[in-house]
């Protein structure tokens, strides 16, 4: 098999700190606010915890500093800090008066809440989303009493139906409260839309709630800490990181060994299925997982090449929709003609980019069109 596909877990090396790395230097953190108002402004001194943007409609997951600084700058999508002192937030209170009020609170502590849905099917996906991001492997093995805290959490909040947690064939992992539904360790079958099919039999069932084992894993830490989770698991090649929200790829790219050069793309994710990112003061979100680091010389270039109608992106189309069509309409700027071909229904695996002969940027084209229209109030599910 192409390793590029194997999604079964890679041995447990050991784990870098990031912030013992760096406690010489004051480290300066980059936080991703799209979407999201500031709260903070520059010169403000802010401590550990404390929250630093959100959203004014009350549906995204409220952002906080992973350190203690000062604010260095305020940017359009980017709040930087320059670590300083040793403040820490006050704790935060997680009333169980009703369902509302506990989503509410997980939403207010950082934690994405927008899909989680009362009497749902609930699985928590375990499964590498690709090949080499296994950081929550070490979550599962040593912090398996904050996941089941989280779990348990989730289930006061949510009353499932059921809860599997789905895991790669071969691994012994459970979780109290939770069956075990084993998935063939091969990409893209981890990813949420393919688990969820493997385990209900049914494709994008609205009963269903996805969480990811990471995602479980910091809900527990918050419940337990009564504090927003500063610091993360994030792979960088073989090296697994453990690093404040925020910290900037570069840096993380460094310690990793790695020599980024011209032309190099930094990749936020996988290679099938990540986001290449623009500069190497980007820093990681709440939900990275893994960076990688993609050498210009041994990988092939994506090219803005035309359209060969060659159908192959059409044939490895796990979700069985037309990439070809998407990315033409895309390529045009013909957004809504996506809506004709299904473009909802894409999870976004990237194979249809990864087989086509030309080159072709497909998937780029795809998030393109759903970007595009997940500005209009023409389809809800886009702007999941």
């Amino acid at each position: 098999m192409n390793p590029l596909f194997s999604l079964t877990p890679t041995e447990r090396g050991p784990i870098v700190n990031v912030r013992e790395q760096e406690s010489n230097i004051p480290l300066t953190i980059s936080i991703e606010t799209t979407g999201l108002s500031s709260l903070v402004e520059i010169g403000q001194q802010v401590a550990r915890g404390q929250r630093i943007a959100a959203d004014n409609y009350g549906t995204q997951a409220a952002l906080h500093s992973s350190v203690s600084g000062t604010v260095l700058d305020v940017k359009t999508n980017f709040i930087l800090i320059k670590t300083e002192g040793d403040r820490i937030a006050d704790l935060l209170e997680f009333s169980t008066a009703d369902s509302r009020t506990m989503l509410d609170n997980l939403r207010n502590a950082g934690i994405n809440v927008q899909h989680l849905k009362q009497g749902c099917t609930l699985i928590i996906n375990a499964v590498p989303p690709e090949s080499g991001i296994d950081g929550h492997r070490f979550l599962i093995e040593e912090f398996n009493s904050i996941m089941i805290e989280g779990l348990t959490y989730l289930k006061d909040a949510l009353t499932p139906i059921a809860c599997t947690i789905a895991i790669p064939k071969g691994m012994n992992w459970t979780l109290a409260g939770c069956t075990v539904h084993e998935i063939n360790p091969v990409y893209p079958e981890g990813l949420n839309a393919m688990v969820v099919k493997a385990v209900t039999g049914k494709e994008m069932p609205p009963e269903v709630s996805v969480i990811d084992a990471a995602t479980l894993y910091r809900i527990g830490r918050t419940i337990h800490g009564k504090q927003p989770v500063s610091d993360i698991m994030v792979k960088v090649g073989a090296t697994l990181f453990q690093a404040p929200v925020g910290t900037q790829v570069g840096l993380l790219a460094r310690l990793a060994g790695f020599t980024v050069s011209q032309h190099d793309r930094v990749i936020l994710g996988g290679p099938l299925s990540g986001e290449a990112v623009y500069t190497l003061r980007h820093g990681i979100s709440p939900s990275t997982q893994a960076i990688t680091v993609l050498s210009s010389g041994s990988e092939p270039t994506i090219k803005d090449s035309p359209c060969v109608g060659c159908g192959e992106c059409v044939i490895k189309c796990p979700a069985r929709i037309m990439p070809n069509m998407i990315s033409r309409h895309s390529e045009f700027g013909l957004f809504e003609n996506t809506l004709a071909y299904n473009i909802a229904s894409c999870f976004e695996c990237g194979l249809c980019t990864y087989w086509c002969p030309a080159q072709r940027p497909v998937l780029q084209y795809i998030r393109l069109a759903k970007k595009e229209l997940s500005k209009q109030p023409i389809l809800e599910d886009l702007r999941k």
